[in-house]
């Protein structure tokens, strides 16, 4: 098999046992922090409002593991990876630490001006589109998973149409609501449903794919 060749059917191998809607049922997760947050924080206060996700989010982390070792992975195996597709991970995984570490700063900055009122009109939206474009962005590449690109670009333009609902006043809360609550629900129902589909149309094998060349 030539080295294009198997590029190929490494990258088919790849999509097979990620492309499952288990990305994309987490990823809704974190969305319901920007859905929910903003209604909680009158109560609890900006810090806890965000803090309350933590334990659902390790919740729906746990769950996920288990949906996928129990019903995913008998369905479409388990792939051990070359050389070249865990550099592929591993550079993004050092991108994710950027990305979070810059997204950590830009919230303390946009809470300090807020608290000051410093803050100018578009500055948090801005910020918050680049770092979910980036994010997501580099989650296609890494992942081969062309889909979460075009997440990032609609969750990249949802705090800017949020914004835009609020000085209209047609929403609360800058919108949050309204724009992450409308794409959490796409990206779960995207995820189940391609979940569903793997459940549907694949039985249970016990079988592992072997991807050993260490250029793969």
């Amino acid at each position: 098999m030539t080295d294009p060749e198997l590029r190929s059917e490494e990258r088919s191998a790849f999509r097979a046992t990620v492309d499952t809607g288990l990305w994309d049922i987490l990823l809704a997760g974190v969305l319901a922090m920007f859905a929910f947050g903003p209604l909680l924080s009158r109560r609890l206060g900006d810090f806890w409002s965000a803090a309350v996700f933590v334990p659902v989010w390790a919740l729906l982390f746990v769950v996920i593991w288990l949906v996928g070792e129990r019903v995913v992975v008998p369905r479409v195996g388990r792939v051990r990876w070359g050389s070249r597709r865990k550099a592929r991970l591993s550079r993004f995984s050092i991108v994710m630490l950027i990305v979070n570490v810059v997204a950590l700063v830009l919230g303390v900055v946009a809470a300090v001006s807020v608290r000051s009122g410093t803050a100018e009109g578009w500055r948090v939206p801005t910020a918050l589109s680049l770092v979910w474009l980036v994010m997501l962005s580099g989650a296609a590449y890494a992942l081969d998973l062309p889909r979460l690109f075009l997440y990032g670009v609609l969750l990249g333009s949802g705090p800017f149409i949020g914004e835009w609902l609020f000085r209209h006043g047609y929403a609360s809360h800058h919108g949050f609501p309204v724009v992450f609550g409308a794409l959490m629900g796409i990206v779960a129902v995207t995820g189940l449903t391609k979940l569903a589909s793997i459940v549907r149309r694949n039985r249970p094998v016990d079988d592992e794919i072997s991807l050993g060349r260490n250029d793969a």
